[in-house]
């Protein structure tokens, strides 16, 4: 039994659009020419080389059933304790000489934890960008030696494409990832609550420079009364004055210095807060790559219906190879974005981290 040729209505083909603003694309491309970006890259990628296409097949094979061998969850801990800088116990441990109950404390160890888990969800979305890879290399591949001109495709090359749709269409999306949200959800709490601890720091940094002014004032009244009274009496005055000074101004020095150091900890875990602006842009990829892999779904669907008819397979052939390149550009977007949140994560760990250990003594 023979079909008429099916009335595709596919839309248009679409030129990706730019998936980041200017500023980020400046840190981007300033991120990518240091070391620290070229690091995380190799220890994320060296766990996933044997899902190259490059390797040969039966390499390919023994190499998964290797990969299968092994505990996921371990090998997940151990890259992820390689990437994430500084690490959970190097925080830990210098977090232990805080005062437990102080807020400031709390908040910055907050802070690290929320971007322990930025970096934990990075490294998942990795993987599942390696899934994807697997999930759609066997039909590129064969696009990619099929003629240009899909209506000239033979019964065998549907035949092949149709076995290919079946394993395709088996495999679930895998960019179903809901994770972000919470995530956002918890550093926008947590920037607020700094924001108000930073408020206040700073209101009392104000009271403690009017306090410093007032006994500047009295060690000049001191002065002005030894001018315009007795020598006797202002001696005396000047004693009980000058005897005040070296009290108020040390005192509200150090005071002040503390407050000045918890402000300047305050901003480095605000900073840190920052890395949302990549989780959003890398959220943002996500749902449209998931609604790019439902579309090639309903495509291959679609053939998959009207069994091994040559026309429907040779349609979606074609629709499929006008939508690899913007596919593929996605997935690449998305691969850079991971490195650059993790680059981020790692950077604003890291100045919060130095900021805590040099005013450790002046806080504690």
């Amino acid at each position: 039994m023979t079909h008429s040729k099916p009335q595709f209505h596919f839309t248009e083909e679409q030129s990706p659009t730019p998936s980041t603003s200017p500023d980020v694309s400046r840190e981007f491309d300033l991120a990518i020419q240091g070391p620290s970006y070229n690091e995380i890259r190799t220890m994320i990628q060296i766990p996933l080389q044997p899902h190259n296409i490059q390797i040969q097949q039966h390499e390919v094979q023994q190499l998964e059933q290797d990969e299968h061998e092994q505990d996921e969850d371990s090998q997940h801990r151990n890259i992820l304790t390689q990437v994430l800088q500084p690490d959970a116990n190097s925080v830990r441990e210098t977090l232990a000489n805080s005062k437990p109950k102080s807020t400031l404390t709390r908040l910055v160890s907050s802070y690290f934890d929320h971007s322990e888990t930025t970096s934990h969800l990075c490294l998942t979305l990795f993987r599942t960008v390696n899934r994807a890879h697997e999930m759609y290399n066997p039909i590129f591949e064969l696009i990619s030696v099929l003629p240009a001109d899909c209506s000239s495709l033979s019964q065998p090359q549907c035949d092949t494409a149709y076995d290919l749709f079946v394993e395709f269409n088996l495999r679930e999306n895998p960019f179903i990832f809901p994770h972000f949200n919470t995530l956002r959800n918890s550093f926008s709490d947590l920037k607020h609550e700094i924001q108000l601890d930073r408020r206040k720091c700073r209101h009392r940094i104000r009271l403690f420079r009017r306090a410093n002014v007032g006994c500047a004032v009295c060690v000049l009244a001191t002065v002005s009364i030894a001018v315009v009274t007795t020598v006797i009496v202002a001696t005396h005055a000047s004693i009980g004055f000058a005897s005040m000074a070296p009290f108020c101004f040390p005192f509200q020095k150090r005071r002040k210095k503390k407050e000045l150091a918890r402000l300047k900890q305050l901003d480095a875990a605000e900073n840190g807060t920052f890395v949302v602006n990549h989780v959003n842009t890398i959220d943002s990829l996500v749902d449209r790559l998931q609604t790019a892999v439902e579309g090639d779904k309903a495509y291959v669907r679609f053939a998959l219906e009207r069994g091994r008819d040559r026309h429907p397979i040779q349609e979606v052939i074609k629709q499929l190879r006008k939508t690899q390149p913007i596919f593929e550009q996605l997935l690449k977007d998305l691969e850079q974005h991971i490195y650059l949140c993790f680059y981020t994560v790692n950077k604003a760990r890291g100045a919060l981290l130095k900021e805590i250990s040099h005013h450790q003594t002046v806080v504690s």
